[in-house]
């Protein structure tokens, strides 16, 4: 297979003092234009490729095949970054006309072999493709808390795969102009996700809430600019940035950057200082921000909780309990006043999310005043299954961001710092709950919240496992337990059950449960219904399928299944049974998260 790279060929310098006289008219060698051999066999487009290996865990590693014909896959696109400026790291980013992809490479100073404008085919077979905290690329198999995961080709393999062909056209960047609200909406489809995923992105009439601060002076920073109507998206800017030392310009102006993407939400990376447009540098606050002053961007007062007791009448501020640290000592029965501002979406606090649409409904954060956006300056609030959860969380309730809340709880330590849990009661803006209470009639008996807390006790019965799969339902830190036999680009038959623990319901009438979950990639919403079910037994006995609510769509959007009646079971030890199937033809994924059972005692 041919190779090749940009040359320079130095000026050879023939020449000679001759009869008193020189000559500096030198001939020179012409450039050496690149010429890529991959470019006449480019047979799939950047969005089918993403689409062909697309899996929904945040984390995993898949080996590029070839067509169905046997061919290696070959992609191109013109190169949309750089890293020249140290804000972006160790990546290529390549787009055509249907999407954008990073490339991880161990190299450093790649803007020199693949520059801005210049256009790259890839021979993707054999190469890694997967997820890396839920940014697709291209890259090289690592490992993240002992699972699969992307990280950085060595750069002998890309230069093997990898061809340049033409010299640089930076005129020829396809940069497209989006709102936030656009960009923020794609994030609820894997469809939006495979289209906007490191795309180079221009977002116009927009102000940043840090003006008059540096951008990343001593450590990475998360720079928020917003829209006029307070739509807010995060630019990521690297403390080995060369900018990282500039002011954050005042007024309001354009960035452009590319569209990347970290755990559950967007994060917009500046290729260079030139990706601010109109901004006015002396637009700054009157009084420069500096470490020493008792009041940043992200510390506001106004508006902000006075302190209090932990009573009703005079709730503890969230600054106050913030300050009680991760060491905090247990304290039932308290109350805490303070701004819904964002959730987290997994297991650490540090990928909090300050924008909706939400995709965990099991907990909020709360901060003293609004504006903040740092996750170190809120407090997380767990919400257990019931009334509680049901008002407050922003997965369902995405209006009740900004909005000020009093809760009762037990404050104690809660994603490695000083938060609430058990919370009981809440009354926000004028609302209430009382506690323990849920959407209908009874109490709660059992929980699982797939995502946050894994399967539990909950087991898995493979009763038809395809040749070459380990598994059917798999637990999902992002989605919860997730089921479907699609793998290694191929549809398997699969027949594979999730099984509740035994429910003892002695004692209890009424009872009833319920879910949330997600269907995708099914031959149409009747092969769903029948390929996706639900079903209840006595203990070893027989299943009973019941009905629940489907997706209008399919799609990636979590909907409630509604209240599953099981009161003829009332009295009895029960299972509770999440059935999946597929076929050779087409295998869907079916999302499972936030079961909850209920009864009167």
């Amino acid at each position: 297979m041919k190779k090749s790279s940009l040359l320079y060929i130095a000026p050879l310098m023939l020449g000679a003092m001759a009869l008193g006289a020189c000559d500096d008219n030198f001939e020179q060698p012409p450039m050496v234009t690149p010429e890529s051999a991959l470019k006449a066999y480019k047979n799939m487009t950047i969005e089918e490729l993403k689409t062909l290996y697309w899996q929904s865990d945040r984390n995993y590693v898949s080996t590029v095949g070839v067509t169905e014909e046997g061919e290696h896959i070959i992609i191109g696109g013109r190169v949309s970054s750089s890293d020249a400026s140290g804000n972006i790291f160790k990546s290529v980013i390549i787009q055509d006309e249907t999407g954008a992809l990073t490339v991880a490479i161990n190299a450093y100073d790649l803007y020199q072999s693949y520059q801005y404008g210049q256009m790259v085919y890839i021979d993707v077979t054999d190469l890694k493709i997967g997820g890396y905290n839920s940014l697709m690329q291209l890259g090289g198999e690592g490992e993240y808390n002992g699972a699969p995961s992307m990280t950085f080709m060595d750069e002998d393999v890309a230069k093997a795969h990898i061809e340049v062909d033409g010299l640089a056209n930076p005129a020829l960047v396809d940069t497209t102009t989006v709102a936030i609200p656009d960009v923020m909406a794609a994030k609820a489809s894997t469809e939006g996700l495979i289209k906007w995923q490191s795309r180079l992105v221009r977002i116009d009439g927009v102000s940043f809430e840090d003006a008059g601060q540096q951008f990343a002076p001593t450590a990475n920073a998360n720079r928020y600019v917003k829209d006029a109507d307070g739509n807010r998206i995060n630019i990521r800017c690297s403390s080995y940035a060369d900018f990282k030392n500039n002011t954050i310009p005042g007024g309001t102006g354009s960035v452009v950057g590319i569209l990347s993407y970290y755990g559950t939400d967007w994060q917009m990376l500046m290729i260079d200082s030139s990706s601010l447009i109109g901004f006015d540098p002396t637009d700054d606050p009157d009084t420069p921000v500096t470490p020493d002053d008792p009041v940043t961007p992200d510390e506001p007062t106004e508006g902000a909780i006075p302190d209090g007791a932990g009573t009703e009448a005079s709730p503890y501020s969230v600054a106050q309990v913030v300050a009680m640290g991760a060491n905090i000592t247990a304290q039932a029965d308290k109350y805490v006043k303070g701004y819904i501002i964002g959730y987290v979406p997994g297991k650490v606090l540090s990928e909090a999310s300050f924008s909706v649409p939400a995709t965990a409904a099991t907990n909020i954060l709360l901060s003293n005043a609004p504006g903040v956006t740092d996750p170190a300056k809120c407090i997380p609030v767990q919400l257990p299954a019931g009334d509680v959860r049901n008002d407050l969380n922003l997965m369902d309730n995405p209006g009740n961001l900004g909005k000020i809340v009093t809760l009762k709880g037990s404050l104690e330590k809660y994603f490695g710092t000083a938060g609430m849990k058990s919370t009981s009661w809440c009354s926000i803006e004028g609302g209430g709950s009382t506690p323990d209470t849920p959407a209908g009639d009874g109490s709660q008996i059992a929980a699982q919240a797939f995502k946050n807390d894994g399967q539990g006790a909950w087991t898995i019965s493979d009763v038809t496992l395809p040749e070459g799969l380990t598994y059917v339902w798999k637990h999902s830190t992002s989605y919860g337990m997730v089921a479907t036999a699609y793998a290694n680009n191929t549809n398997h038959a699969a027949d594979s059950w999730l099984i509740s623990p035994v429910f003892d319901l002695t004692g209890v009438t009424n009872p009833y449960f319920t879910f949330r979950h997600a269907m995708n990639f099914f031959a149409s919403l009747d092969a769903a219904k029948s390929e996706a079910t639900v079903a209840v037994r006595v203990e070893g006995g027989d299943w009973k399928v019941l009905a629940f609510n489907l997706p209008s769509s399919l799609g990636w959007a979590f909907i409630d299944s509604g209240e599953i009646s099981i009161a003829d079971y009332a009295g009895k030890k029960v299972q509770i049974g999440f059935h999946y199937t597929s076929t050779a033809a087409k295998a869907g994924t079916w999302e499972v998260d936030n079961f909850v059972l209920y009864g009167t005692k």
